[in-house]
């Protein structure tokens, strides 16, 4: 009944060929735990319901490797303790989280390369590959595959041989080496077939699916995904059905086929639900976030995909990351949100030069390892050549032994200043590469903020003097004409009022647009302005402004500190307007690591409760939200009205 490990990369197995269905494994496993067995045989169905449970409930599988764990250890029994740590790796891999995963799996390396198990090192170093491949370390990979495979051709393992040559395909799909990746895994399929192995066949057809699929052979690319549902289905693998359906979803997605697509996103929902996988969950939910945004379903797509942003951010699935950057702008497109597309246009491009940059450093690694490489070959071809010299001639010629020692002492030198040299080449050339990407970032902020000008000088000169010119046109009138209707004088009076206040905001927002940050001292010197224009109209009203000295050089997005300043401008014309105080206070302070700001007064308050709110509180309250800040209204007649705005300090 003992195995080893299998995750959705083709890890090392031994299972018997009639394969079995997960769930009747774990009932008969659990009936032989209620027969009270010893410590040794409790410790070791612990161990194999963890491995047996990784394929259809993550959560129960770390449950059951908690509990092995602690039994193998109360044994001392280092076997079973390597075999554990190698059943919790798996468990974490099929969960995505891969540093666990390598941990428990370093553990079990450490055993067994101390008991000097090297059948147990070869599996090891199969499944490590699988986490240097699934976190882009290719070549890692590769030496690691290579390895583990030497071992099983040199014990003529054929299960374990095709099993490797299969993660071997793989690779050679990631590196999009197509021809090679069709050819090592269609063979892995014969002999996988010939010997009815569903358990692996489970894997293997879903990868050659995945080869077809990139080269766009989605006829074929369907067949095999069917099959791969068909032998997970019959050995109860959770993630292989999860991902089998998943890949089908995404081609009729691709083929228009929408309602067919999101059918069987259901259905690979409801396995990988079953399974518990943060990564599977992760990866279903971009691929429905951008099914949503296919079908024009913004809103239900933005929040898929900030939510899956998060994941992908902190695993650093940057390939991930990039289909939900680009989605997210499209998103906030539609949404007619030029801020947010900005915001997640930004994270694109940074995400991509970072991309760039590490594709450059592992090059210039590579060639530098090559370069080591053939430098210790070219020192060990010389020493063999040395010691067959030595050998036939030590006796005869002293003399010349110390020549060639003195040639040998000439080369190295050459050799290292060759390899100073090439050395400080590739750190120019890095160096030149990172100042043009500072110098092309620089060159787009520029741009941004001439544009920014432009459409500001725009608003100044046209928009401006076309309410310049309604102002002078509607004083114009009054004063040309004897007017006696005072509705008619009033309506005049009222436009022009109007326009002059429109061109204050106007000039508030291309204040706003012409910087592209704001502080509080920007904030505190832009509502002092419109404080004395409000003493105007109130002079019996007492006005107290205050920003505590630490925040005044607080910076704020040019959006965020408009957000701001609107809604401290709206708090204190509801004030004016409504409550007729003596007094309007505003303080801005930090607590803790927030900053408060809050605008109270002491006139005649309202019932909250029974009063309906009106545009101008909900505008605040999402101007605040909008900035990331909490927003939070008091009132009573007897004490006035209190507003609590609570930000994020940076």
């Amino acid at each position: 009944m003992k195995k080893s490990l299998l995750f959705l990369f083709l890890l090392l197995v031994s299972i018997p060929t009639k394969a079995q269905n997960a769930q009747d494994i774990i009932d008969g496993l659990k009936k032989e735990l209620k027969a009270n067995p010893d410590a040794k045989k409790t410790a070791s169905i612990y161990s194999d319901l963890t491995w047996y449970y990784s394929k259809i409930n993550i959560d129960s599988a770390l449950y059951y490797g908690g509990k092995a764990t602690v039994e193998s250890k109360k044994l001392n029994d280092s076997t079973l303790m390597a075999q554990v740590y190698s059943d919790i790796g798996a468990v974490y891999f099929i969960k995505g989280d891969f540093v666990n995963s390598k941990s428990n799996y370093l553990s079990a390396y450490k055993i067994r390369k101390l008991r000097k198990d090297v059948k147990g090192l070869a599996k090891i170093n199969n499944n490590l590959a699988n986490i240097y491949e699934k976190t882009h370390q290719y070549k890692q990979a590769m030496a690691s595959f290579l390895e583990a495979l030497t071992y099983f051709e040199s014990v003529k393992d054929e299960k374990n041989t095709s099993i490797i040559k299969g993660n071997i395909g793989l690779i050679h799909l990631k590196l999009k080496n197509y021809p090679k990746a069709l050819k090592y895994i269609s063979e892995v399929i014969q002999y996988q077939e010939k010997n009815d192995f569903k358990e692996e066949l489970c894997v293997s057809c879903l990868n050659l699916g995945n080869v077809y699929l990139h080269m766009q052979d989605t006829i074929n690319a369907l067949k095999f995904y069917d099959k791969s549902i068909k032998a997970c289905t019959a050995v109860g693998n959770k993630k292989g059905i999860s991902s089998g359906f998943n890949n089908i979803a995404s081609i009729k997605s691709e083929q228009k086929k929408s309602k067919d697509a999101l059918a069987l996103y259901q259905k690979s929902k409801q396995a990988r639900e079953e399974l518990n996988s943060d990564l599977d969950k992760a990866n279903f939910d971009l691929n429905m976030a951008i099914e949503l945004v296919t079908n024009k379903k913004y809103i239900e797509a933005k929040k898929l995909l900030q939510l899956t942003r998060t994941f992908f951010e902190q695993t650093q699935h940057h390939e991930k990351l990039q289909k939900n950057y680009k989605s997210l702008i499209k998103v906030y497109s539609y949404l007619n949100q030029p801020d947010s597309v900005d915001f997640y246009v930004d994270k694109l491009a940074i995400l991509d030069e970072q991309l760039l940059v590490s594709k450059a450093e592992k090059q210039t690694a590579e060639l530098e390892t090559k370069y080591q490489t053939e430098k210790k070959e070219r020192l060990i071809q010389k020493s063999k050549a040395e010691i067959a010299t030595r050998e036939l001639e030590i006796k005869k010629k002293e003399t010349q032994f110390l020549i060639l020692g003195l040639i040998s002492l000439a080369l190295l030198v050459i050799i290292y200043l060759v390899y100073r040299q090439q050395k400080l080449k590739n750190k120019q050339q890095e160096q030149e590469f990172e100042l043009k990407s500072a110098i092309a970032k620089i060159e787009t902020q520029n741009k941004l903020q001439e544009q920014r000008l432009a459409i500001s000088r725009d608003l100044h000169d046209n928009i401006g003097s076309q309410l310049t010119f309604i102002i002078s046109s509607v004083d114009n009138i009054k004063y040309a004409f004897d007017i006696q209707n005072a509705k008619l004088d009033a309506k005049l009076s009222g436009i022009s009022n109007f326009a002059k206040s429109t061109i204050i905001e106007l000039r508030d927002t291309i204040w706003a647009m012409n910087n592209s940050e704001i502080t509080f001292e920007d904030l505190q010197a832009r509502i002092h302005n419109f404080i004395e224009k409000a003493k105007e109209a109130k002079e019996d009203v007492c006005f107290n402004f205050e920003v505590d000295t630490s925040l005044k050089n607080v910076k704020f997005t040019s959006v965020e500190g408009m957000n701001l300043y609107r809604t401290i401008q709206e708090a204190v014309n509801n004030s004016i307007k409504y409550a007729n105080p003596k007094n309007i206070n505003i303080n801005i302070s930090p607590n803790d690591n927030a900053i408060s700001i809050t605008i109270f007064d002491d006139g005649t308050g309202f019932d909250i409760e029974q009063t309906a709110l009106g545009n101008g509180i909900h505008n605040m309250r999402k101007r605040i939200a909008d900035t990331g800040g909490l927003f939070h209204i008091t009132s009573a007649r007897e004490t006035g009205t209190k507003i609590s705005i609570q930000l994020k300090k940076d």
